[in-house]
């Protein structure tokens, strides 16, 4: 028997990761039956600092950097991420070189089973509990009184949390994407539509990233890459790389791509800038004729993040930024710690 070539495949550790990484490797051998993709599970610093919240950790790359370095080394082929993660500043050698088709890219409400509350009546008394400034600062703009507490841990985790009988929390916000491919759908209470919440920058989206010279790989994973996805994707990250952003700062966006008469491709980007306490946006939108070409979409990105800019988005950012690194104060027993615009 031919000994089968083998594809080494990087991930996290985490349940959410395991499971989209599980999606690309059977993805992967259905394509290509003489060779065999083993899992490389790493953590990375995103995973091993739970303490604070991600915000004021102030570095990017956290759920990425490991995995990078394995790359680099050729200990593994390829890595899978969740297109979110992964800085628009892509490392030098390296491409993403894989977009899969998005799952839904909407944030939901989850609530305890058999717990239910319209968004219109969240406020005073209710506590939400999410890890994202750019859910948070949305969430507090449309309803104001409510206390956000930071939630980290993997999706279990934070469930977990929720549902225990002491939990402090009303509800959680989370994706809804990352609640689908755990086949966790039945948790969900409620979508958040675009008039509600703006999701983050890929999110819904794994990303496949190899070295930008291995002609094999890039070959390999080159049918598992979806036009749609990576348009809107690509649009979304040009955006945010102008916005000089990350995942810690509260920047939602949301994108439609049409394919109508004649397989005219049109794309809409919809993004907007926050504070932190939801009281200072920048909003901004942009339509156009992109027909599958990556660089008229991010030529749109760019289109709708100089119209944030005019509208004071880059003051805004300065904000989150500069109370993001004057935050951690000792509070209580000193195991706890306040958060500007936060509590842990």
């Amino acid at each position: 028997m031919t000994e089968k070539e083998t594809i080494a495949i990087g991930t996290r550790k985490s349940a959410l990761a395991i499971a989209q990484t599980v999606e690309v490797q059977a993805a992967l051998e259905k394509l290509n039956s003489s060779k065999t993709f083993p899992l490389l599970r790493m953590s990375t610093t995103g995973d091993n600092i739970q303490g604070q919240p991600l915000s004021s950790i102030g570095t990017t790359a956290l759920f990425t950097r490991e995995l990078q370095t394995s790359l680099e080394k050729h200990e593994c082929d390829l890595l899978v991420h969740s297109l979110k993660d992964v800085p628009t500043q892509v490392k030098p050698g390296f491409v993403i070189g894989a977009m899969m088709r998005r799952e839904e890219p909407n944030d939901v409400i989850v609530m305890r089973p058999g717990e239910f509350k319209d968004l219109k009546d969240f406020g005073p008394g209710d506590v939400i509990g999410t890890s994202s400034v750019r859910r948070a600062s949305q969430i507090r703009r449309l309803c104001p009184g409510v206390q956000v507490k930071d939630v980290r841990g993997n999706v279990n985790t934070r469930l977990a949390k929720l549902d225990a009988p002491d939990s402090p929390y009303t509800c959680l916000l989370l994706a809804a994407a990352g609640l689908q491919r755990l086949n966790l759908d039945h948790r969900i209470t409620a979508k958040l539509p675009p008039s509600s919440m703006l999701h983050a920058v890929g999110q819904g989206s794994i990303a496949i990233e190899c070295r930008a010279n291995d002609k094999e790989v890039l070959e390999i994973i080159k049918p598992l890459d979806h036009l749609p996805t990576r348009l809107r994707c690509e649009a979304e990250r040009s955006v945010m790389k102008i916005l000089e952003g990350g995942c810690s700062v509260p920047i939602g966006v949301w994108t439609e791509y049409e394919l109508g008469s004649e397989n005219v491709g049109t794309l809409r980007l919809k993004a907007l800038v926050s504070s932190l306490d939801g009281t200072e946006v920048a909003e901004a939108e942009a339509v156009a004729e992109v027909n599958g070409n990556v660089e008229l979409a991010i030529e749109l990105g760019r289109n709708v993040a100089m119209q944030l800019l005019a509208k004071g988005a880059d003051k805004i950012l300065d904000k989150v930024l500069r109370d993001r690194h004057a935050t951690l104060e000792p509070a209580g027993t000193g195991e706890e710690k306040t958060i500007k615009g936060w509590e842990v």
